[in-house]
Parts: structure tokens; C-alpha cells; sequence
């Protein structure tokens, strides 16, 4: 069910074309939602958004137009929610994995944070990739509070010494900055969660294959049962994005089909698990 007053109410997805992004665009529609979608690519085929825009999310210049042409085209008090799922592989370079997947998620955040009421929502997508990010608390603590700048600065000298490949990482930082912006948006009423998947098949998993290894992901799925599919990732972020989840926020949310909890409490064999790869790409 929605929490929707009315069928004026929008909501800013990204990622949007294929995949989990494709999928809840498609659930909000459905909902009576109206869906903004932003992608690099095309509009979701099939699905009846508000508005497309074309945005390269690794580009800050891009977003900064894309947030100009929000205010000059939508009244900001009919925003609902905003949903970052735009993300890419590990396949990518360090340098890219950084902007889309971190600094594109703040500055995005940020940016519609400060026009959004009271009652409204932020969906990050982070990845069960991402699970130890309490081994890096500290650092990812001390990450954010830099500046873009900065971090890319940091992010040249340290991305090979963090103990963990770059699209991992990056997971770790976005569910942390999901609490921490949980934190920072206290009193306002706006709240902020992020859901993880396990693998899921959309276009990008043989990327995820190649980037983590078929043998690791095929351990993986034989816990789960198999991948998901986008669209049982999309219901699970539709629930947080206008569903009745009122008084859920700053919360980490695994979907991943039992996968983690049996990591957490011993059933997953984690000693004789295959080893992952590692890619780090220049």
C-alpha cells in the first residue's frame, strides 16, 4: 500500500533503464506514483514516467544541471521520495566506481534534501558486497567528512591500501552515508535508509561475475537458492520509498534471500567458501 496523498506526488529514480532501477519504476507507476527517471541511457521502455533526463552521474557538472532542471520544471513540494540505484561494477575504474557510487549518491542526496518536507523519503542501494563495512567504520566515518575534492584526492592515494577492492568499498561508504544522512536530516522529518542485494539478474551480473568470479557468486546463489529478481528488490524499496514505513530510518536493509543471516549465525561456511576475485581497475 502507499502512503501517497495524491497522484501529483513525484519520485526521483536513478538508474532507471535496466534492472532494479527498470523495476521500480515500474512498482511506483503502478502505486500511482509519478516517476521522474534518470539514467545515462534512454527512458525504461514500458513504463509511463513523469519525465526522462539523460544524466551521466560519474560527471558533477551533469548533476548540478540535472538539479537546475528539477527546480525549473517540478514544484518542489510535490516530491515524495528520491531513489539512488545508479551503480556500477567493479569492471569500471577506481576512479568511476568513486564518483557514481559515492559522490554521486551524496551530492544527489544532498541537493534534493534541502527542497524535500517533512514525510519524505531516500532509498540508497548499496550490496551485501558491502557487509563488512563496520571494519572500516572509522574510515568511512573520516571519508565523509571531506569534500568532493578531497575525497577524490584521498581516493588516489589510498584505493589500493583500504583492505578491500574499490566497488566493495564504495558499498560499504554508501550504507554508511545512509546512516550518517539519516543523522544529519534529525528534525526534519525527510527520512534516509539503503537496501543491499544479493546478486541479482540484471544486466549488470556477468559484470559481477567477472568481477567477483563465477565460482565465488555460484557459492553465493547455493545459499541463497538463487538471484533475485529486480523486481524483489524493487518492492523492497518501494515499501521505504512511499510505502507505510513511517518510522523506519537510517536502518540497513539486506534483501538477499537468507544469504547474510547465515554468514551472521554460522550456517554459511564462510572458512571454505571460494576466494573472491579482486578487480581493480586503473
Amino acid at each position: 500500500m502507499s502512503s501517497l496523498g495524491n497522484s501529483d506526488r513525484l519520485t526521483i529514480v536513478t538508474g532507471s533503464s535496466s534492472g532494479i532501477g527498470h523495476a521500480v519504476c515500474s512498482r511506483l507507476v503502478r502505486a500511482g506514483a509519478r516517476v521522474i527517471s534518470v539514467d545515462r541511457d534512454d527512458a525504461p521502455g514500458d513504463v509511463d514516467v513523469a519525465t526522462h533526463f539523460v544524466c551521466d552521474l560519474s560527471d558533477a557538472a551533469a548533476i548540478q544541471k540535472l538539479v537546475q532542471d528539477l527546480d525549473r520544471q517540478f514544484d518542489a513540494a510535490n516530491f515524495a521520495s528520491l531513489v539512488n540505484v545508479a551503480g556500477v561494477s567493479g569492471t569500471q575504474t577506481a576512479s568511476t566506481v568513486l564518483e557514481v557510487n559515492l559522490l554521486a549518491v551524496r551530492t544527489l542526496s544532498r541537493a534534493v534534501a534541502v527542497r524535500f518536507s517533512a514525510g519524505t523519503s531516500i532509498v540508497n542501494v548499496g550490496s551485501i558486497s558491502g557487509n563488512a563495512w563496520q571494519q572500516r567504520l572509522d574510515i568511512h566515518r573520516s571519508l565523509w567528512e571531506l569534500d568532493d575534492d578531497q575525497i577524490r584526492d584521498w581516493w588516489r592515494d589510498r584505493s589500493r591500501s583500504v583492505g578491500v577492492d574499490p566497488y566493495s568499498f564504495s558499498k560499504e561508504a554508501v550504507i554508511v552515508w545512509s546512516m550518517l544522512h539519516a543523522g544529519e536530516l534529525l528534525g526534519t522529518g525527510i527520512r534516509c535508509n539503503v537496501v543491499s542485494p544479493g546478486p541479482v539478474e540484471t544486466p549488470l551480473l556477468p559484470a559481477f561475475r567477472e568481477q567477483i568470479g563465477d565460482e565465488r557468486i555460484d557459492w553465493v546463489l547455493s545459499h541463497s537458492g538463487r538471484a533475485a529478481t529486480p523486481d524483489e528488490i524493487a518492492e523492497t524499496i518501494e515499501w521505504l520509498a512511499i510505502g507505510q514505513s513511517r518510522w523506519v530510518n537510517g536502518h540497513h536493509l539486506v534483501v538477499d534471500g537468507g544469504y547474510t543471516s547465515g554468514v551472521l549465525s554460522g550456517w554459511v561456511d564462510l572458512e571454505n567458501a571460494p576466494t573472491p576475485k579482486v578487480t581493480y581497475v586503473e
